[in-house]
């Protein structure tokens, strides 16, 4: 039994002879140029679009320098989307980590930058009057 989508053994599937047309081939050109034409507008669109930009600078257009297949493209984007829930936290820690290294580094400036001595300087301004200045 034969199927529908199976072509039957007496077709050749390869092609030698045909009449070339340089007229159609033109006509051909000119339909691939303006899909490539639509297609470069659209690939510009993204890629100058500050949307997309890190830190100001426009990575896409870097990315695509290189020429990446669309393989490269999509395991790009699956990094970067597992990098993008790691990155808040990352940078909290971060900073936080920054915090007490410079606490550690310099305790003075950070307790002389931050440090309320209001109630401090209240209790020392009453003891100075209760002294007794007989002494």
């Amino acid at each position: 039994m034969t199927l529908p989508e199976n072509l039957p053994p007496s077709v050749k599937l390869g092609m030698d002879n045909f009449n070339f047309s340089f007229s159609m081939a033109k006509n051909v050109l000119t339909d691939i140029d303006s899909e490539y034409s639509q297609l470069t507008d659209r690939i510009d669109n993204i890629l100058d679009s500050e949307k997309f930009f890190v830190a100001n600078v426009p990575v896409l257009r870097s990315i695509m320098a290189l020429n990446p297949s669309a393989s490269d493209l999509k395991k790009l984007s699956k990094a970067l989307h597992r990098l993008s829930d790691l990155t808040d936290r990352h940078t909290e820690l971060s900073g936080k980590i920054n915090l007490i290294k410079t606490v550690n580094d310099n305790p003075h400036w950070f307790v002389s930058s931050f440090g309320d001595f209001s109630k401090e300087l209240d209790k020392d301004i009453d003891d100075f009057f209760e002294q007794d200045l007989s002494d």
